[in-house]
Protein backbone atom coordinates (compact mmCIF):
# COMPACT_ATOMS: atom_id res chain seq x y z
CA UNK A 1 0.00 0.00 0.00
CA UNK A 2 2.52 2.40 0.87
CA UNK A 3 4.57 1.29 -2.57
CA UNK A 4 1.49 2.31 -4.27
CA UNK A 5 0.91 5.52 -2.57
CA UNK A 6 4.31 6.60 -3.42
CA UNK A 7 3.69 5.80 -7.46
CA UNK A 8 0.66 8.05 -7.06
CA UNK A 9 2.14 10.94 -5.26
CA UNK A 10 5.18 10.44 -7.77
CA UNK A 11 2.80 10.42 -10.60
CA UNK A 12 0.71 13.40 -9.10
CA UNK A 13 4.23 15.45 -8.75
CA UNK A 14 4.77 14.83 -12.66
CA UNK A 15 1.54 15.96 -13.55
CA UNK A 16 1.05 19.40 -10.90
CA UNK A 17 4.55 20.53 -13.03
CA UNK A 18 2.86 22.12 -16.27
CA UNK A 19 -0.53 22.96 -14.14
CA UNK A 20 1.62 25.13 -11.95
CA UNK A 21 3.33 26.40 -14.73
CA UNK A 22 0.16 27.18 -16.54
CA UNK A 23 -0.71 29.09 -13.28
CA UNK A 24 3.06 31.44 -13.33
CA UNK A 25 1.98 32.21 -16.45
CA UNK A 26 -1.00 33.16 -15.72
CA UNK A 27 -0.34 35.35 -13.25
CA UNK A 28 2.29 36.87 -15.02
CA UNK A 29 0.38 37.70 -17.84
CA UNK A 30 -2.21 39.10 -15.73
CA UNK A 31 -0.02 41.56 -13.77
CA UNK A 32 1.82 42.83 -17.08
CA UNK A 33 -1.46 43.71 -18.45
CA UNK A 34 -3.09 45.01 -15.40
CA UNK A 35 0.21 47.26 -15.36
CA UNK A 36 -0.49 48.41 -18.81
CA UNK A 37 -4.21 49.32 -18.43
CA UNK A 38 -2.64 51.79 -15.11
CA UNK A 39 0.04 52.86 -17.36
CA UNK A 40 -2.63 53.54 -19.55
CA UNK A 41 -4.56 55.38 -17.41
CA UNK A 42 -1.95 57.42 -15.87
CA UNK A 43 -0.75 58.54 -19.19
CA UNK A 44 -4.54 59.43 -20.51
CA UNK A 45 -4.48 61.60 -16.67
CA UNK A 46 -1.18 63.07 -17.74
CA UNK A 47 -2.56 64.12 -21.20
CA UNK A 48 -5.33 65.67 -19.98
CA UNK A 49 -3.67 67.54 -17.26
CA UNK A 50 -1.19 68.67 -19.50
CA UNK A 51 -3.70 69.69 -22.12
CA UNK A 52 -5.61 71.74 -19.48
CA UNK A 53 -2.34 73.74 -18.42
CA UNK A 54 -1.04 74.44 -21.67
CA UNK A 55 -4.80 75.65 -22.71
CA UNK A 56 -5.19 77.91 -19.75
CA UNK A 57 -1.21 79.18 -20.36
CA UNK A 58 -1.78 79.60 -24.31
CA UNK A 59 -4.88 81.66 -23.13
CA UNK A 60 -2.89 83.49 -20.35
CA UNK A 61 -0.58 84.59 -22.60
CA UNK A 62 -2.62 86.04 -25.78
CA UNK A 63 -3.90 88.27 -22.90
CA UNK A 64 -0.36 89.40 -22.24
CA UNK A 65 0.30 90.07 -25.70
CA UNK A 66 -3.05 91.47 -26.41
CA UNK A 67 -2.24 93.73 -23.89
CA UNK A 68 1.69 94.04 -24.53
CA UNK A 69 1.11 95.55 -27.98
CA UNK A 70 -0.95 98.36 -27.11
CA UNK A 71 1.96 99.97 -26.57
CA UNK A 72 3.35 101.06 -30.46
CA UNK A 73 6.97 101.36 -28.88
CA UNK A 74 6.87 97.50 -27.56
CA UNK A 75 4.77 96.36 -30.33
CA UNK A 76 7.04 94.18 -32.79
CA UNK A 77 9.03 93.11 -29.82
CA UNK A 78 5.78 92.02 -27.34
CA UNK A 79 4.07 90.17 -30.51
CA UNK A 80 7.38 87.89 -31.40
CA UNK A 81 8.28 87.20 -27.66
CA UNK A 82 4.70 86.19 -26.55
CA UNK A 83 4.14 84.23 -30.07
CA UNK A 84 6.96 81.77 -29.64
CA UNK A 85 6.02 81.25 -25.97
CA UNK A 86 2.89 80.07 -26.93
CA UNK A 87 4.41 77.90 -29.66
CA UNK A 88 6.70 76.33 -27.65
CA UNK A 89 4.04 75.16 -25.26
CA UNK A 90 1.79 74.19 -28.21
CA UNK A 91 5.30 72.04 -29.27
CA UNK A 92 5.16 70.67 -25.77
CA UNK A 93 1.83 69.76 -25.71
CA UNK A 94 2.48 67.75 -29.38
CA UNK A 95 4.65 65.77 -27.86
CA UNK A 96 2.40 64.47 -25.51
CA UNK A 97 0.31 63.76 -28.08
CA UNK A 98 3.33 61.68 -30.02
CA UNK A 99 2.97 59.07 -26.58
CA UNK A 100 0.17 58.34 -26.73
CA UNK A 101 -0.60 54.48 -25.99
CA UNK A 102 -1.93 53.52 -29.63
CA UNK A 103 -2.45 55.00 -32.80
CA UNK A 104 -5.96 56.18 -33.13
CA UNK A 105 -5.56 57.94 -29.63
CA UNK A 106 -2.20 59.71 -30.99
CA UNK A 107 -4.19 60.54 -34.27
CA UNK A 108 -7.16 62.27 -31.92
CA UNK A 109 -4.83 63.91 -30.01
CA UNK A 110 -2.84 65.82 -32.18
CA UNK A 111 -5.84 66.43 -34.17
CA UNK A 112 -6.78 68.37 -30.57
CA UNK A 113 -3.57 69.99 -31.27
CA UNK A 114 -3.58 70.79 -34.38
CA UNK A 115 -7.19 73.05 -33.18
CA UNK A 116 -5.71 74.88 -30.03
CA UNK A 117 -3.19 75.75 -33.16
CA UNK A 118 -5.57 77.36 -35.47
CA UNK A 119 -7.26 79.26 -32.37
CA UNK A 120 -3.70 80.39 -31.58
CA UNK A 121 -3.39 81.51 -35.52
CA UNK A 122 -6.68 83.00 -34.95
CA UNK A 123 -5.80 85.35 -32.41
CA UNK A 124 -2.56 86.07 -33.54
CA UNK A 125 -3.94 87.72 -36.57
CA UNK A 126 -6.57 89.92 -34.20
CA UNK A 127 -4.05 90.93 -32.00
CA UNK A 128 -2.01 92.80 -34.84
CA UNK A 129 -5.09 94.19 -36.13
CA UNK A 130 -6.75 95.21 -33.20
CA UNK A 131 -2.65 97.05 -32.70
CA UNK A 132 -3.39 98.76 -35.70
CA UNK A 133 -1.71 97.71 -38.93
CA UNK A 134 0.99 99.15 -40.53
CA UNK A 135 3.34 98.17 -44.02
CA UNK A 136 5.57 96.17 -41.91
CA UNK A 137 2.58 94.12 -40.15
CA UNK A 138 -0.09 94.02 -42.66
CA UNK A 139 2.22 90.91 -44.23
CA UNK A 140 2.46 89.27 -40.77
CA UNK A 141 -1.39 89.82 -40.38
CA UNK A 142 -1.82 88.62 -44.03
CA UNK A 143 0.65 85.54 -43.10
CA UNK A 144 -1.24 84.86 -40.01
CA UNK A 145 -5.16 85.05 -41.16
CA UNK A 146 -4.09 82.69 -44.42
CA UNK A 147 -2.28 80.40 -42.74
CA UNK A 148 -5.33 79.47 -39.72
CA UNK A 149 -7.90 79.18 -42.20
CA UNK A 150 -5.49 76.77 -44.60
CA UNK A 151 -5.01 74.82 -41.27
CA UNK A 152 -8.48 74.82 -40.22
CA UNK A 153 -9.71 73.45 -43.13
CA UNK A 154 -6.98 70.66 -43.56
CA UNK A 155 -7.54 70.10 -40.09
CA UNK A 156 -11.85 69.55 -40.51
CA UNK A 157 -11.56 66.07 -42.30
CA UNK A 158 -9.66 64.63 -39.24
CA UNK A 159 -12.17 65.63 -37.04
CA UNK A 160 -15.24 63.75 -35.69
CA UNK A 161 -18.88 63.49 -36.38
CA UNK A 162 -19.70 66.47 -33.85
CA UNK A 163 -17.07 68.37 -34.47
CA UNK A 164 -17.51 68.56 -38.59
CA UNK A 165 -21.25 69.59 -37.12
CA UNK A 166 -19.53 72.40 -35.28
CA UNK A 167 -17.05 73.34 -37.75
CA UNK A 168 -19.84 73.84 -40.75
CA UNK A 169 -22.44 75.55 -38.24
CA UNK A 170 -18.87 77.93 -37.53
CA UNK A 171 -18.27 78.85 -40.85
CA UNK A 172 -22.10 79.47 -41.58
CA UNK A 173 -22.79 81.65 -39.23
CA UNK A 174 -22.86 85.20 -39.24
CA UNK A 175 -20.29 85.85 -36.90
CA UNK A 176 -17.70 84.32 -39.52
CA UNK A 177 -18.92 86.48 -42.29
CA UNK A 178 -18.35 89.01 -40.20
CA UNK A 179 -14.74 88.36 -39.21
CA UNK A 180 -13.47 87.02 -42.60
CA UNK A 181 -15.51 90.05 -44.00
CA UNK A 182 -13.36 92.48 -41.46
CA UNK A 183 -10.15 90.38 -42.30
CA UNK A 184 -10.21 90.94 -46.23
CA UNK A 185 -10.86 94.66 -45.74
CA UNK A 186 -7.28 94.83 -43.32
CA UNK A 187 -5.06 92.82 -45.66
CA UNK A 188 -6.77 94.88 -48.83
CA UNK A 189 -5.98 97.98 -46.55
CA UNK A 190 -9.16 98.94 -47.19
CA UNK A 191 -12.02 100.65 -44.35
CA UNK A 192 -14.14 98.30 -42.02
CA UNK A 193 -16.89 96.59 -43.89
CA UNK A 194 -18.57 96.27 -40.33
CA UNK A 195 -18.97 98.62 -37.17
CA UNK A 196 -15.88 98.27 -35.13
CA UNK A 197 -17.93 96.77 -32.15
CA UNK A 198 -19.61 94.64 -34.36
CA UNK A 199 -16.18 93.19 -35.80
CA UNK A 200 -14.78 92.95 -32.02
CA UNK A 201 -17.70 90.93 -30.99
CA UNK A 202 -17.71 88.56 -34.04
CA UNK A 203 -13.91 87.99 -33.28
CA UNK A 204 -14.43 87.19 -29.82
CA UNK A 205 -17.55 84.88 -31.04
CA UNK A 206 -15.10 82.91 -33.36
CA UNK A 207 -12.63 82.69 -30.67
CA UNK A 208 -14.70 81.23 -28.77
CA UNK A 209 -16.12 78.63 -31.02
CA UNK A 210 -12.79 77.49 -32.34
CA UNK A 211 -11.90 77.16 -28.45
CA UNK A 212 -14.50 75.12 -27.91
CA UNK A 213 -13.73 72.81 -30.71
CA UNK A 214 -10.43 72.05 -29.70
CA UNK A 215 -11.74 71.74 -26.17
CA UNK A 216 -14.23 68.85 -27.64
CA UNK A 217 -11.74 67.37 -29.59
CA UNK A 218 -9.43 67.06 -26.69
CA UNK A 219 -11.50 65.42 -24.37
CA UNK A 220 -12.87 63.09 -26.88
CA UNK A 221 -9.24 62.15 -27.24
CA UNK A 222 -8.37 61.72 -23.32
CA UNK A 223 -11.80 59.68 -23.31
CA UNK A 224 -10.72 57.58 -26.07
CA UNK A 225 -7.16 57.07 -24.17
CA UNK A 226 -9.42 56.55 -20.88
CA UNK A 227 -11.64 53.85 -22.40
CA UNK A 228 -8.49 52.21 -23.99
CA UNK A 229 -6.85 51.90 -20.58
CA UNK A 230 -10.47 50.44 -19.51
CA UNK A 231 -10.71 48.06 -21.95
CA UNK A 232 -7.16 46.80 -21.27
CA UNK A 233 -7.54 46.49 -17.98
CA UNK A 234 -10.95 44.02 -18.40
CA UNK A 235 -9.08 41.99 -20.41
CA UNK A 236 -5.95 41.10 -18.21
CA UNK A 237 -8.75 40.38 -15.44
CA UNK A 238 -10.98 38.50 -17.86
CA UNK A 239 -7.63 36.74 -19.43
CA UNK A 240 -5.74 36.00 -15.79
CA UNK A 241 -9.10 34.72 -14.73
CA UNK A 242 -9.32 31.96 -17.40
CA UNK A 243 -6.13 30.85 -16.73
CA UNK A 244 -6.18 30.57 -13.00
CA UNK A 245 -10.02 28.78 -13.88
CA UNK A 246 -8.32 26.35 -16.40
CA UNK A 247 -5.17 25.54 -14.71
CA UNK A 248 -7.35 24.46 -11.38
CA UNK A 249 -9.61 22.38 -13.35
CA UNK A 250 -6.44 21.05 -15.14
CA UNK A 251 -5.04 20.07 -11.98
CA UNK A 252 -8.70 18.66 -10.76
CA UNK A 253 -8.99 16.36 -13.49
CA UNK A 254 -5.32 15.31 -13.40
CA UNK A 255 -5.91 14.28 -9.73
CA UNK A 256 -8.56 12.02 -10.55
CA UNK A 257 -7.37 10.22 -13.64
CA UNK A 258 -4.44 9.17 -11.73
CA UNK A 259 -6.55 8.34 -8.55
CA UNK A 260 -8.12 6.19 -11.17
CA UNK A 261 -5.20 5.02 -12.92
CA UNK A 262 -4.26 0.65 -11.71
CA UNK A 263 -0.68 0.50 -10.26
CA UNK A 264 0.64 -2.59 -10.61
CA UNK A 265 2.49 -4.21 -7.63
CA UNK A 266 5.77 -5.99 -8.53
CA UNK A 267 6.56 -9.00 -6.06
CA UNK A 268 9.66 -9.21 -4.27
CA UNK A 269 11.12 -12.10 -5.14
CA UNK A 270 14.14 -13.16 -2.27
CA UNK A 271 16.71 -15.29 -4.04
CA UNK A 272 18.10 -18.37 -2.00
CA UNK A 273 21.65 -19.43 -1.65
CA UNK A 274 21.83 -22.88 -2.65
CA UNK A 275 19.56 -25.77 -2.87
CA UNK A 276 17.34 -26.28 -0.22
CA UNK A 277 17.89 -29.81 1.26
CA UNK A 278 14.76 -31.68 1.82
CA UNK A 279 14.07 -32.93 5.61
CA UNK A 280 13.06 -36.25 6.64
CA UNK A 281 9.66 -36.99 7.08
CA UNK A 282 9.82 -37.60 10.31
CA UNK A 283 11.50 -34.36 10.86
CA UNK A 284 8.29 -32.19 9.15
CA UNK A 285 6.47 -30.83 11.95
CA UNK A 286 2.75 -30.37 11.65
CA UNK A 287 2.37 -26.76 13.19
CA UNK A 288 4.71 -24.34 12.40
CA UNK A 289 5.96 -23.05 15.55
CA UNK A 290 5.21 -25.70 17.61
CA UNK A 291 8.66 -27.82 19.42
CA UNK A 292 8.87 -31.08 16.91
CA UNK A 293 8.44 -34.40 18.89
CA UNK A 294 11.07 -36.64 19.69
CA UNK A 295 12.45 -39.39 17.05
CA UNK A 296 10.84 -42.48 18.42
CA UNK A 297 7.42 -41.23 18.84
CA UNK A 298 7.31 -40.20 15.57
CA UNK A 299 7.91 -43.51 14.43
CA UNK A 300 5.42 -44.98 16.31
CA UNK A 301 3.06 -42.78 14.40
CA UNK A 302 4.04 -43.67 11.12
CA UNK A 303 3.32 -47.44 12.37
CA UNK A 304 -0.42 -46.52 13.70
CA UNK A 305 -1.56 -45.36 10.43
CA UNK A 306 -3.27 -47.56 8.13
Amino acid sequence: MKYLRSVRGRMLGIAFVPGGALVLVAIVIAVFLVHQAVRTRDLAMETASAADRTARAVVALQGQRSAAMASPERRSAAYTSYTVRIESAIAGLREYARHAPDAESAYQQTTAVELLSVAEGMDRSDSLALAGLDNVTRGSFTSAVAAYRAELARVVPQLTESGRMAYESLTRSADWSRLAAAENAFTAAEPLPVPESTWRSSAYAVSEQLCMLYAQQSQYAVQLTLDDGRRTLAGALAAGTALLLFAGLLLVVVRRLVARVPVPVVPIMVPTVGAAIPRPRHARSRRPGLPEPWPLKAVLDDLRRP
